[in-house]
């Protein structure tokens, strides 16, 4: 048996077997085409629905000066034009500053991370150390030490974080 045959012949097997799968699929009727799409003359309560909202969707861009061309449906007549009486469902007495609340956030990022970098002095470890030993003496006078398996504390930590605010927003 020789040794140095090479994979030449799986790659022309492999070819082989492509072609017959092309002339198959032509033979028989194309391969996969998709159904062509039939036009019910009477649209389904769905098709309705979604053919009203891109009215108003445009009858709301109209108002707002963004003047859209309205497609108009083929099994439903132009909507009537509406009174002035009437009221309108949407309001825009007062918009939302999505730009200020994103400066807010950031500023306070901002200050939290200069905060944090800011070199600590003697007193500074001082008052840590203070407070820690404040907080480890009121502990310890309401509540005995308490073991937790390992698997309680697991649990613990995959509720804080399913249940506790998102990391982007932790301070």
């Amino acid at each position: 048996m020789n040794a140095d045959v090479g994979f030449g012949w799986i790659v022309f097997v492999g070819f082989l077997l492509w072609l017959f799968q092309v002339l198959r699929a032509g033979a028989t009727g194309g391969g996969r085409r998709s159904p062509p799409l039939s036009h019910s003359p009477r649209p389904d309560a769905t098709q309705r629905e979604g053919e009203q909202l891109e009215a108003l969707l445009h009858h709301l861009e109209g108002r707002l000066g963004q003047a859209a061309p309205q497609p108009r449906s083929r099994t439903q007549p132009a909507a009537p034009p509406r009174d002035a009486g009437q009221p309108e469902g949407v309001s825009l007495e007062q918009p939302v500053d999505r730009e200020a609340e994103a400066e807010a956030i950031e500023r306070r990022r901002e200050a939290a991370v200069a905060a944090r970098n800011e070199a600590l002095t003697d007193a500074d470890h001082a008052a840590f150390e203070a407070r820690i030993y404040a907080e480890r003496a009121a502990g310890a006078a309401y509540a005995p030490a308490r073991s937790l398996t390992p698997r309680q504390l697991r649990e613990a930590f995959v509720w804080r974080e399913i249940l506790g605010p998102p990391a982007g927003l932790r301070e």
